[in-house]
């Protein structure tokens, strides 16, 4: 038989043994579906072969989280370039402060032309003031793909300070010989002066410009004024062959936008 006081010890000790273990419990991470799924892709990265890291990187594309994140990052430093552009392409939607900088070094520093173009379409959606110089620098490249992504991504960044510092860039891109480079920077301007609006009414004087780049630079002059001066030019747009040019043309008379 147990006596009283060695049930009482009895008890306090299963007591004591319970709580330890209950802590134990307590102390151990419980694993997780997103734990498994994302160890699973997490390996299928460390493969030889690159298409099984490409389906990976994939994979965690929409997956949230720091361990998602850092496999979208490290696909950034990948040998093959199929993975550092789908790497980019994720990044575009859903940019990551901290992939900042590894995609500024692809935009500078790759030596294939289809990451770094795609290296400057992603660094625009960061908006940063920082990145100008890059895209300046982009803008002297020989493809007009990547010239292209470097003008917008110079008037995707809405900072007062760099503004201006760039305007250069966007008159010589408005001359630019690709017809793609020119619309780009029509389509995306978000400043107003006037050495702009003179080049937009010299364009308008241009020669055998056919009808998408006429409204394309009408629908940029519908933020200014026209100047008296200059109404007579965009008159003369009114009797156009193209009725889309004479619709624009119109509303730009009337200082209204072109819906």
């Amino acid at each position: 038989m147990i006596s009283s006081c060695g049930k009482k010890i009895f008890n306090g000790l299963l007591i004591w043994l319970l709580g330890i273990l209950i802590g134990s419990c307590n102390s151990i991470k419980p694993i997780t579906g997103y734990d498994s799924v994302l160890l699973y892709y997490e390996n299928g990265y460390k493969s030889d072969n690159w298409e099984t890291r490409l389906e990976a990187i994939k994979a965690v594309a929409r997956i949230e989280g720091e361990r998602a994140e850092n496999l979208i990052i490290q696909a950034l430093h990948d040998s093959h370039d199929a993975i550092k552009i789908e790497a980019l392409q994720i990044l575009s939607k859903r940019p990551i402060k901290r992939a900042r900088v590894y995609i500024k070094d692809l935009a500078l520093n790759s030596q294939n032309d289809n990451v770094r173009w795609n290296a400057l379409r992603t660094l625009s959606c960061y908006r940063d003031p920082r990145d100008v110089s890059i895209f300046i620098y982009s803008f002297n490249n020989e493809d007009w793909l990547v010239r292209e992504a470097s003008v917008i991504g110079l008037l995707s960044i809405d900072d007062y300070s760099t503004k201006y510092i760039y305007m250069n860039v966007i008159i010589k891109a408005l001359d630019d010989p690709s017809i793609s480079v020119k619309f780009a920077v029509l389509s995306h301007l978000t400043i107003k002066d006037a050495v702009l609006y003179s080049k937009l009414i010299q364009m308008l004087h241009a020669e055998n410009n056919p009808p998408s780049l006429l409204v394309a630079i009408l629908k940029a002059l519908q933020a200014y004024t026209i100047e008296e001066k200059d109404r007579d030019t965009i008159v003369e747009l009114l009797t156009h062959s193209n009725s889309t040019v004479r619709i624009t043309a119109l509303h730009t008379l009337r200082g209204t936008k072109d819906m």
